[in-house]
């Protein structure tokens, strides 16, 4: 058997129709064509590139961007530009040296971006200079029709003409010129505007690989007319000029944002939580994503959550609806990855997929907006080779994707939708407190500070007053987590702030105590107060007693309240009307007392805020039932007290506004009493009058209201002549026949009080020489019409 010998003699034949496979095939989108061109430009070193569309309307379009890049010779055409595939910046070929001096990395590498000409036009003619070159022009054209007559032809036996030429039809200093004619689409207005608006996302203004130094225009002069009235407050409407790159950051977005990045050298993730521009945290901890082969360094997201008046704002200053605009955009060295982050098509980490699961607690595209950033020499986040597909998904990709996910929108989400429910309307623009839930924001906290990876972790020290009202033992857990980690990070800075929270926190529960012991002082002594106004009820209620078996031993034929009318005398009816409106007081400290005393014994915190909220309140029952006692004991119970000259209008308006309002809703029932003062002209009344009788009539009948299930409560002043009448009107339940015919007697009552409210409010009103009628409430409510003459 002879032994087989081989040679290399064969070798792999190229189609002419080669072109289409890598040129229009790959890059299906003109707007996509027009970036690649763009990147090879920035990859020339250019510092700025005008794009130029002229005759879009005639019979002769074309296309034309120039760039002051280092240009290019006859060698570059033959051994780089013609050969296909070939990338210099891939190879590294370039001079190391102005590499590193203009801090630019190059944005693309694939060798093909050239055939996007193809894409554009079937003609293209390139003019080019280098810097050393004098005088010299060098000129490729190229005829992309000549590729397809025949498939059977081979890719490099089809010829372009070079040529030099000492005529600068583009006056050019150095750089280069794409020509392309015979634009295969048609370009309009509308298009140019959508091409502009992608050139403005094109290139990340917010990153370190020189894109300061880098500039696009756009030049359409047909469109030069209808550009003109627009006001330059509306960019996205106008066509002509420079390309700007929109900041989100600039936009002053008002709401949550997260930033998250990992290290060049891929061993620290820093990630840091604003709520409207107020720090909420930033923790460093160790990444988890250094394995070999597939590391991640050199990352960084920044993701805004989008609520109302994000979404409004977003609109006003950009031209269009964030939902229309993109959601999450992918950068690397300073150039999108298209089409990452559109609107169709973009979601390339899956947040509508996850959103689906879980709708109101996970954040979809139409949530958020944001980029990604990848920088450095992260050769293993590939474009894919079409470049409308996006970036190569390896185990670098998926990385890219769990941490995206873990360390940015899951963090996001957890405060966002949980912490503070950014979806409602209610949150204030401006950052506040009381947006926040104390509990998620310390379970937020508490397991952010557990991992044992964590090397830093900086907040905002205020968190510490919103976790006043959790225990001391939830508080300390916090605190525990802060000194280990100061210790075991080798921190001095966030031990000193360890310390300083403890501090923090001894105080806090110092103020806690006091108060606390302030407030149980007072409760002890309001109830004393209580005790006391309770026996002085008694006594009234015996002479009450005393009065009606004196009636019976008389055997007068006439009914109990004509009785005790003509029988009780002056001073006894006063003291019965002054210990009516003790007992009001006393009742409304002792449902303080009652719901304090509860909460305590439950276990529920209360703050420092809430006990001299109580305190306050109790004092103030405390001071008018000490007021009512000084009147009683100096007045010897005829309710002489001084008189003050001033405007009743306003007197019941703040009675209303600073007393009412503070006790209507300390009763069992817990329902609060709307009060309304209809006042649309600013009436006032001068008079004299003394201001106990007047916060003695309106107590008796706004308990009256109150027992009747009210809930608000309208009292209108109305001048009659010289008289003032005092409309006063509630929703209440309303009166029974008998009780209209006899509610101003002394002695009548339809609950289990002691019938001396609407009396002594009569009485007083008769002495003020006033009068009160009953008339009707509001939907069926008790009304009242009280006239008074100054």
């Amino acid at each position: 058997m002879l032994n087989e010998q081989t040679q290399k003699t064969d070798s792999f034949r190229i189609s002419s129709a080669l072109k289409d496979i890598i040129g229009r095939k790959l890059i299906t989108n003109d707007f996509v064509a027009i970036f690649e061109l763009v990147k090879n430009s920035f990859d020339a070193h250019a510092k700025r590139v005008d794009i130029t569309f002229s005759d879009i309307y005639g019979e002769n379009p074309r296309l034309i961007i120039k760039d002051n890049g280092k240009g290019l010779d006859r060698d570059d055409f033959v051994n780089k530009w013609l050969f296909v595939a070939y990338s210099a910046k891939k190879e590294g070929t370039e001079d190391y040296r102005e590499k590193i001096q203009s801090k630019r990395i190059y944005a693309g590498a694939k060798g093909i971006g050239r055939f996007s000409c193809d894409r554009l036009g079937q003609a293209l003619t390139i003019y080019s200079k280098k810097q050393e070159c004098i005088e010299s022009v060098h000129k490729l054209v190229v005829d992309w029709s000549d590729f397809e007559h025949d498939m059977k032809q081979e890719f490099e036996d089809i010829k372009v003409n070079y040529s030099k030429t000492k005529n600068n039809t583009y006056s050019i200093k150095t750089g280069t010129v794409l020509e392309i004619s015979g634009l295969r689409e048609k370009w309009d207005r509308e298009k140019l505007l959508k091409l502009k608006a992608s050139l403005e996302k094109l290139i990340n203004p917010n990153q370190e690989n020189d894109a300061g130094r880098f500039s696009i225009y756009l030049h359409v002069p047909e469109e030069k007319k209808q550009d003109e009235p627009i006001p330059e407050n509306e960019p996205w409407r106008i066509v002509n000029g420079k390309i700007k790159n929109q900041i989100f950051e600039n936009l002053g977005l008002k709401t949550t944002s997260i930033k998250t990045s990992i290290s060049p050298d891929g061993r620290e993730i820093t990630t840091r939580l604003n709520d409207r521009g107020h720090l909420i945290y930033e923790i460093t901890e160790r990444s988890p994503y250094q394995n070999n082969g597939s590391a991640l360094h050199d990352v960084s997201v920044h993701i805004f959550a989008l609520n109302r008046s994000a979404r409004l704002l977003f609109a006003r200053r950009m031209g269009v609806r964030a939902i229309d605009y993109g959601s999450i955009f992918l950068y690397k060295n300073g150039f999108r990855i298209h089409p990452v982050g559109d609107v169709r098509g973009g979601d390339f980490f899956g947040l509508d997929r996850r959103k689906q699961q879980h709708m109101s607690s996970y954040l979809g595209t139409r949530d958020v907006i944001g980029r990604i950033e990848i920088d450095g020499e992260n050769d293993e986040f590939e474009e894919a080779t079409s470049r409308d597909g996006g970036i190569i998904k390896n185990q670098s990709y998926g990385n890219l994707q769990d941490y995206i996910i873990e360390y940015a929108i899951k963090r996001l989400e957890k405060y966002a939708t949980d912490v503070i429910k950014y979806s409602s309307d209610k949150i204030s623009e401006l950052f506040e407190y009381k947006d926040i839930d104390r509990d998620k924001i310390f379970e937020l906290i508490n397991s952010l500070t557990s991992s044992d990876n964590i090397i830093n972790f900086k907040y905002d020290p205020k968190i510490l007053d919103i976790l006043n009202e959790l225990s001391e033992k939830s508080l300390r857990s916090i605190l525990t987590n802060f000194s280990r980690i100061a210790e075991t990070t080798n921190n001095p800075e966030l031990g000193k702030e360890a310390k300083k929270a403890d501090r923090r926190l001894k105080q806090l529960l110092k103020e806690k105590n006091e108060a606390e012991e302030v407030a149980f002082a007072a409760i002890q002594e309001a109830a004393e107060a209580d005790r006391k106004a309770a026996e002085e009820i008694q006594k009234a209620l015996k002479a009450k007693e005393e009065a009606k078996a004196y009636a019976k031993l008389t055997e007068e034929k006439t009914s109990q309240n004509i009785f005790l009318q003509s029988v009780v005398s002056k001073d006894i009816i006063n003291i019965l009307s002054l210990h009516h409106h003790i007992g009001i007081a006393a009742g409304t400290i002792e449902n303080h007392i009652k719901n304090t005393t509860k909460r305590i014994q439950s276990g529920k915190p209360v703050s420092a805020k809430s006990f001299l909220s109580i305190l306050e309140k109790i004092s103030r029952q405390a001071r008018k039932i000490s007021s009512t006692t000084r009147f009683a004991t100096k007045a010897n119970f005829n309710l002489e007290a001084t008189r003050i000259n001033g405007d009743i209008c306003e007197y019941i308006r703040e009675y209303l506004l600073n007393i009412c309002n503070g006790l209507i809703k300390t009763y069992d029932d817990k329902r609060n009493i709307v009060f309304r003062w209809k006042d649309d002209s600013d009436i006032s009344y001068n008079m004299k009058y003394r201001p106990l009788e007047i916060g003695i009539i309106l107590d008796n009948l706004i308990n009256n209201s109150r027992k009747a299930k009210s809930g608000l409560i309208q009292i209108a002043p109305v001048l009659s002549g010289n008289s003032l009448r005092i409309i006063y009107q509630d929703n209440g339940k309303g009166l029974s026949d008998k009780a209209k015919q006899n509610m101003f007697d002394l002695g009548f009552t339809t609950t289990n009080g002691a019938g001396l409210g609407m009396y002594q409010v009569k009485t007083l009103l008769e002495d003020m020489n006033g009068t009160i009628e009953l008339t009707h409430g509001i939907k069926g409510g008790t009304g009242f019409i009280m006239t008074l003459i100054g």
